[in-house]
């Protein structure tokens, strides 16, 4: 059975000592009520422990004296001396509820809210409290919960007997993973984990994934947690902020900020920062965000680990999924004990405040500012650079433009030098950081006796039951994740016999074919059905390198022949996008090459309707194109072709329709064409400055750019003797480009000119097409094709000129209302038009969709200045994506 909560359960420790005492604690409230999830640190041990729901939590210390601190969003702080002297010490901790102060402000329209003011500040530093630490060696505990509540019907249908008993087995039972880990750190973002201990009752049909990913996430990252975030320059853009008072924490005064999305959407989180005054760095966080079902609660709280260094001790993350039936709900805790920490000494903050006599063990967070953080050798433009930071950092107050400014100098500044390589190189190394794992040989061992010691959070009684059932599972750590997996099946006999699937032949090969579905993969007037095959056989031939050969054949009932066709793709240059590929064959051809829209979409259009705007001829070519890029970005392809073309005539006019579809020739010509052959050849070269790319494999993949390609063809069919020849020469120019607005918007263009400069011998196969959607139904995509004109109808063997514009938004009308903001389609707006000599064609047009995959859209359209029609149309760009060509 497959995975079926892909929900994470998150592991890390506390270090085991056996001649450690058992502290255990709760937290309660005036009224004796639990605390929920407060926070406690020790100080002699810089120990951070997240208390449970309950307010209960444990910890194992030697003998001797330590002082606490327990704390909880809402109530005021308190230290304690707790005296360890004997093997079990039972404490209970009443907490005073806090009271937040408003200051003496008044927010009305002509003054913004006081939230901004401490946010630019807070934005403008958080570049500083990113690179703060060089390097730190920590211990986590962590216990995960989770349980299945509720798996859909359609789900068990669809399972098998064996996979029907195992859902009834796991549905509404707790499920529980631990771990104890040793974390180290080194800036940039290289993390190196030792997991000491591991337990889960997780079964094998479910997968705990290693909780890196969240622990590794720093607050004052621009993308944490894979949204923008809050104290991100540009974060007014999409947030609003209200300050909801002031409250005291010993030594400093805490800012709590409410955090409010502009828009419902996934990429924005929603909640409090609790900011401090002065230093502008974060003492807790609070957020929530919500994306595809999932919705997951973040808490964090920070705690003064060193002098002015603020550091994460404890985490309280609740995660929920809904998605088409299938519920689910899981937890976890985490609690950190600092062991070393190492700041970058040249980013040191300078205090000014003076130390309150109560807190005088420790410099308060003063106003920082900053202090020599560029050298005295450092180029002119350098040290003006330095100037306006701290010109900037003495302000009392930022203008949002003035805190953007600050934030990128900061960034400048204290940038490590292994970040500003990363980022001015074009390969995107990784989202994430780099996380090193490794798993100690008695991680799995571990006895209850040892968890009992270690653990920071008692088990509750249902955990306890959860253990008493557990099962056997498994531990990996080459992936640098610590998982359960069960192997699965493929999709079942008679799926494949009738969609189609693959076969391995060997460790190399495998035999791809279309089942009873791809059979008949098409009809028309022309050939009537086509039966038969595809087959594909990939090869392996290396670990980058790939060769694939893919013959068809089939009988087409209505001519009574046979066409066939056979392709060969060889992947040669996977760093390079260097790609050959050979075709030959006998078969039926659409006169538009590249633009009409797909075969399949015209059979159904055929069969149902009579309706048969692509229009065929019979040709015999072989064909070779090769792609390979000649530096980065910049793409250049060569074509070749030559093919023995003959006019067709439709052989039948069966439709459910009953009606009697169009000839075939296409529109705009009069007579069917002449029987002819043609020798083509074209090279192009297409650039995009700074394009970003991964590596995926050993393969390159471009990623995106902040500039537009810029390509250049030149096309000429060559002589060949015969008495019908083509012979030409082409030439055209394009560009096109997808400009992000921001984070709900862009803006996409593409324009392409271009003229036929000798026509001596011309025939219809070698114009210039377009994409143009003829049926209502398409695959052909909004952003480049003409929704209102016929395939042929502009097809020109002179000169041309083609523009598209789109503004697509998630927020542009319907989302705005509030109930639809959660709905994960945009909007669009289409602007499009065609010049060839003596006509032009001028279309607008709205669209609603998912991204560029389905989208439903009308447009009206205008000929020559005049209004000319208004249509609908579906497009489905998607069917491309499934290899339905």
């Amino acid at each position: 059975m497959k995975r079926l909560l892909p929900v994470l359960f998150f592991c890390t420790t506390l270090a085991f000592d056996l001649s450690a005492q058992l502290v255990k604690g709760k937290i309660v409230d005036k009224g004796g009520a639990p605390v929920p999830n407060a926070t406690v640190y020790i100080h002699e041990t810089a120990q951070g422990i997240m208390a449970d729901d309950l307010g209960v939590f444990q910890a194992s210390l030697k003998e001797g004296s330590y002082t606490c601190e327990f704390s909880s969003l809402g109530y005021e702080r308190k230290r304690l001396t707790v005296v360890v002297d004997k093997p079990s010490v039972a404490v209970t901790v009443e907490l005073e509820q806090k009271v937040y102060k408003l200051r003496e402000v008044i927010v009305s329209k002509k003054r913004e809210d006081p939230a901004y003011a401490i946010m630019r500040k807070a934005i403008s530093m958080a570049p500083f409290y990113l690179h703060q630490v060089k390097r730190y060696e920590s211990e986590i505990y962590m216990k995960g919960s989770g349980k299945i509540e509720k798996i859909p019907a359609l789900l068990r249908i669809a399972a098998g007997e064996e996979s029907k008993k195992e859902m009834k087995e796991i549905v509404g039972k707790l499920f529980v993973v631990e771990s104890q880990s040793e974390i180290t750190f080194t800036a940039p973002n290289i993390y190196k984990e030792n997991i000491v201990a591991f337990s889960t009752t997780i079964p094998t049909e479910m997968e705990a994934s290693n909780p890196m990913d969240i622990m590794t996430v720093n607050i004052y990252d621009p993308k944490a947690f894979g949204r923008i975030s809050p104290l991100s320059p540009g974060a007014f853009t999409y947030y609003t902020f209200v300050y909801e008072g002031t409250t005291t924490e010993g030594a400093h005064l805490v800012n709590k900020i409410r955090v409010q999305p502009k828009k419902k959407n996934g990429k924005l989180v929603t909640g409090w920062l609790y900011i401090l005054e002065d230093s502008w760095n974060v003492y807790s966080a609070d957020l929530k965000a919500s994306e595809f079902g999932v919705t997951v609660h973040f808490k964090a709280n920070y705690t003064e680990v060193k002098p002015a260094a603020f550091l994460p001790i404890a985490y309280d993350i609740d995660m929920d999924l809904s998605i088409m039936g299938l519920k689910a709900a899981g937890r976890y805790y985490a609690s950190i004990q600092y062991k070393e920490v190492e700041l970058n000494e040249e980013q040191t903050l300078v205090h000014k405040t003076e130390v309150p006599v109560q807190a005088a063990e420790k410099p308060a967070a003063g106003k920082p500012q900053t202090k020599k953080l560029l050298t005295e050798k450092q180029q002119k433009k350098q040290q003006k650079a330095q100037q306006q930071l701290e010109a900037l950092a003495d302000k009392e107050e930022l203008s949002t433009r003035e805190a953007y400014k600050m934030a990128k100098l900061m960034t400048e500044a204290v940038e490590p030098e292994e970040k500003k390589k990363e980022r001015e190189s074009l390969e995107i190394i990784k989202a994430s950081s780099d996380i090193k794992v490794t798993v100690d040989s008695l991680a799995k061992s571990r006895d209850s006796l040892y968890w009992a010691e270690i653990r920071n959070l008692p088990l509750r009684p249902e955990e306890e039951e959860s253990y008493r059932r557990k099962e056997p599972y498994k531990l990996k750590s080459d992936s640098g994740r610590v998982e359960v997996t069960v192997s699965t099946g493929g999709t079942g006999w008679l799926g494949e016999t009738f969609m189609g699937g693959s076969r391995r032949l060997g460790k190399k090969c495998r035999l791809t074919y279309g089942g009873l579905l791809g059979a008949v993969p098409e009809y028309n007037f022309v050939d009537g059905l086509w039966l038969g095959q595809r087959l594909s056989l990939g090869i392996d031939l290396s670990k980058t390198k790939s060769l694939a050969i893919a013959p068809s054949v089939h009988y087409v009932t209505a001519r009574k022949t046979v066409n066939s066709q056979l392709d060969v793709t060889y992947n040669y240059a996977p760093m390079r996008g260097g790609e050959l590929t050979l075709s030959a064959g006998n078969t039926t051809g659409d006169y538009n090459r590249y633009g009409s829209d797909l075969r399949i979409v015209n059979s159904i259009a055929s069969l149902f309707f009579a309706t048969n705007p692509v229009k065929f001829y019979q040709k015999r070519f072989v064909e070779a194109t090769n792609k390979v890029d000649l530096a980065n970005g910049l793409k250049f392809v060569s074509f070749f072709l030559y093919e023995k073309r003959n006019a067709l005539e439709n052989r039948t006019s069966y439709s459910f329709s009953k009606r009697e579809p169009s000839d075939n020739i296409p529109a705009g010509q009069l007579l069917p064409m002449r029987d002819n052959d043609a020798l083509r050849a074209a090279v192009l070269l297409e650039y995009t400055p700074r394009y970003y790319y991964r590596v995926r494999n050993g393969r390159k993949i471009y990623d995106h750019s902040a500039y537009p390609t810029l390509s250049l063809q030149y096309g000429k069919g060559i002589p060949t003797g015969s008495r019908r020849s083509s012979n030409f020469d082409k030439i055209e120019a394009g560009v096109r480009q997808r400009v992000k607005l921001n984070l709900f918007s862009n803006l996409y263009y593409t324009v392409n000119v271009g003229k036929f400069i000798s026509t001596k011998e011309i025939y219809f196969p070698d114009y210039r097409h377009f994409n143009a959607n003829e049926l209502y139904v398409t695959a052909h995509s909004l952003l480049n094709s003409f929704v209102l004109l016929d395939n042929y109808s502009y097809s020109t063997n002179k000169q041309w000129l083609d523009a598209h514009l789109t503004y697509t938004s998630d927020y542009l009308l319907l989302k705005h209302l509030p109930f639809l903001q959660s709905y994960l389609f945009n909007e669009s707006l289409h602007a499009a038009t065609l010049w060839i000599p003596g006509k032009n064609h001028l279309e607008l047009g709205y669209s609603v969709g998912i991204q560029d995959a389905i989208r439903v859209g009308v447009f009206v359209g205008w000929e020559k200045g005049r209004y000319d029609a208004v249509g609908f149309t579906v497009s489905l760009p998607l069917l491309n994506a499934m290899g339905l060509k």
